[in-house]
């Protein structure tokens, strides 16, 4: 968390929708994910409350003016000793209000999904060794005789390619976290056979990751405005971490019964945690 920075606010009458949204799922890759404030989009095929989707025309497209106020109000709060309970307020309102609910927002972050997905998924694949070009790669970094965190990056260069965009250089750096994570918990594993609890925490961690780069992105200017020390910034992310991750990992353990790939659990993950943030 805090690899991105602070969003200045949203502009009156934009929409919820960018033009780019679409086009980058046409391309074949993930889709930007949320520029700030007054760019996060969602197609109006799948609405939050699954009626049958809104005309781009209709007022219900358009974001509201200012709409991570609320947000960074409770996160103000939060900052001030309000605890849990206003972060969780922030949390809320970002998705609800800014985000333009829970719905709206597993769209505009369904890159996340993706990039999650395809890395769980690669991971699988990195185990079995029958996908010859899969095979090729493992062979090239194993010759490398690369470090860990230098494997790690490997890794996501493989799997998620640099577009330049902020969005996917954000989710490139949680997944980075999320491998680094994973050394944490085990120094000793292998990331060639990971078995399938592993590569599930790895796609979790991930998710939890960019859900706090999001709020980072949105909400961090909170930390600026107030004028805490670099040190109480971090505890305080550190804190929110604790938070999202714990909630996330709920979550995952809620699912764990499930058996899906990993493109479909990365998917209901997000989603399920954004409802659950939206609470």
């Amino acid at each position: 968390m805090g690899t991105s920075t602070s969003s200045g606010g949203g502009k009156a009458g934009s929409p919820f929708d960018p033009e780019w949204l679409d086009q980058g799922d046409a391309a074949g890759g993930p889709a930007p994910d949320g520029a700030p404030d007054g760019d996060e989009g969602v197609p109006q095929d799948v609405p939050e409350n699954g009626e049958p989707g809104l005309e781009p025309a209709q007022d219900q497209d358009i974001a509201p003016d200012r709409r991570f106020m609320p947000a960074r109000s409770q996160m103000g709060k939060y900052l001030s000793g309000g605890g849990r309970d206003a972060l969780r307020g922030a949390a809320s309102s970002m998705i609800k209000k800014g985000m333009g609910g829970a719905g709206r927002a597993s769209n505009t972050m369904r890159g996340v999904a993706q990039g999650a997905g395809q890395l769980g998924s690669f991971l699988e694949a990195v185990r079995a060794g029958t996908d010859p070009q899969v095979v090729d790669w493992i062979q090239r970094v194993r010759g490398q005789n690369l470090s860990a965190s230098d494997l790690a990056l490997e890794l996501i260069k493989e799997v998620m390619p640099g577009t330049g965009s902020v969005d996917d250089e954000s989710l490139r750096n949680a997944a980075a976290d999320a491998l680094a994570q994973l050394y944490e918990q085990d120094p000793n594993v292998d990331i060639f056979q990971l078995d399938d609890q592993q590569i599930t925490a790895v796609i979790g961690f991930t998710i939890a990751n960019e859900v706090c780069n999001r709020m980072d992105l949105q909400l961090g200017q909170t930390y600026e405005k107030l004028k805490y020390s670099p040190v109480e910034i971090q505890a305080f992310r550190n804190d929110i971490k604790q938070w999202v991750h714990g909630e996330v990992q709920r979550i995952m353990e809620g699912l764990a019964a499930q058996r899906i790939d990993p493109q479909t659990l990365a998917h209901n993950v997000l989603q399920t945690a954004l409802e659950v943030f939206a609470e």
